[in-house]
């Protein structure tokens, strides 16, 4: 098992990437915090459990500090340790410039960039307690490129490839 007895904590895990990650890595071993807004991450959870693996659910919007801090500390209480972040959560709003609204903009910038910021700002502490670990953010090829009516969710995702890159020099 290449992940046994790692404690992951993955955002988003109610659907897509995130879930499967968390299904994934739970059958490697992996001790999950499944993290996602209202109570959607709980499903992801009960399929880790039936299959024998070990995972919580914390619910939280990654875009809100104290949140992030929450799943933090139920994360240390349930497991004592943090080896491996999975910055994964992420909304999209179509739009152009002219057209994307200023509150779509701010929760685009807000969950896709700021998440990732809060998530690690308050991970890497116990990470370099531990001895080191691991941070996967998910951005996109809209961080590089740029697709068409997705200005928000391009200049998140670029925010994203920056801060990955300034966290890792």
């Amino acid at each position: 098992m290449l992940l046994k007895d790692k404690v992951v904590i993955i955002t988003g895990a109610s659907s897509g990437f995130g879930k499967e990650t968390a299904l994934l890595f739970a059958k490697e071993g992996a001790k999950i915090v499944a993290v996602s807004r209202g109570t959607s991450g709980e499903d992801t959870v009960n399929e880790i459990k039936k299959s024998g693996g070990d995972a919580i659910f914390v619910s939280g919007d990654v875009s809100v500090e104290e949140d992030v801090i929450n799943v933090v500390n139920k994360t240390i209480e349930n497991y004592g340790k943090i080896d491996v972040l999975f910055n994964n959560a992420g909304v999209y709003f179509p739009g152009k410039c002219h057209e994307l609204s200023s509150e779509d903009w701010d929760i685009s910038i807000n969950v896709n960039l700021k998440g990732v910021y809060l998530g690690s700002k308050y991970a890497v502490p116990h990470m370099i307690k531990n001895g080191g670990g691991v941070i996967i953010n998910t951005a996109s090829a809209a961080g590089i490129i740029g697709f068409p009516d997705a200005v928000a969710y391009a200049a998140s995702k670029g925010g994203v490839v920056s801060l990955t890159k300034a966290m890792a020099v």
